[in-house]
């Protein structure tokens, strides 16, 4: 199961009519959205409709306006992961939902800077996204947050309740490590499918 599989399974669920996608790239997520309206956003990638940084884009965006489904998959740093994650919800429509591109980064090196990740094109870089994940999960008791075990892990974010995690101090990869499982409340493909049914 992919991204885009879990973008169309949420689509078709829920009648979703409106799409957003913060970091577009080669087009491949966005190009298989199932929703009628769609708008990409990427400085850097053809494939957008927007042409700018999500900052840009939600800088410009009018309070009213709302997507059902935005996916997140932009510059994968802790700071700007959760910028784009919280803005999202604020553009969010009521029964919305929000999906995080590669929240299970499976080794310290698929966290590592994105300094060290331009070296090699950032192939295989999931960056610190995991963290901005994390830090919602456990400061956002309004929010109902899971991870799918799938395609570097797919994070889904949407209106609700959870009870906050209580993290260690200045908390590390090799802490993310131990509690993978509870911090992202990492759940199977099958387990997210049942949830759907």
């Amino acid at each position: 199961m992919y991204r885009f599989d879990i973008i169309n399974l949420f689509i078709k669920k829920h009648g979703y009519q409106r799409y957003l996608e913060i970091g577009v790239e080669g087009g491949d997520a966005f190009n298989s959205s199932l929703c009628p309206t769609k708008h990409g956003v990427d400085p850097a990638s053809v494939n957008a409709t927007f042409r700018i940084t999500s900052d840009e884009f939600f800088g410009m965006l009018a309070d009213h306006i709302r997507y059902d489904l935005i996916f997140v998959d932009g510059l994968h740093t802790e700071e700007q992961a959760q910028r784009d994650i919280e803005n999202a919800l604020r553009h969010l429509s009521e029964n919305g939902t929000i999906i995080v591109h590669d929240c299970d980064p499976p080794t310290e090196w698929h966290q590592r800077s994105y300094e060290e990740a331009l070296q090699n094109g950032c192939r295989q870089w999931n960056g610190t996204t995991w963290r901005a994940f994390v830090n919602l999960r456990a400061s956002r008791p309004d929010l109902s947050m899971c991870v799918v075990n799938t395609d570097w892990g797919c994070g889904i974010v949407r209106r609700g309740t959870q009870t906050p995690l209580a993290l260690p101090p200045a908390y590390t990869y090799a802490d993310f490590a131990k509690h993978r499982t509870e911090w992202l409340n990492l759940i199977s493909e099958q387990d997210f499918l049942a949830s759907l049914a």
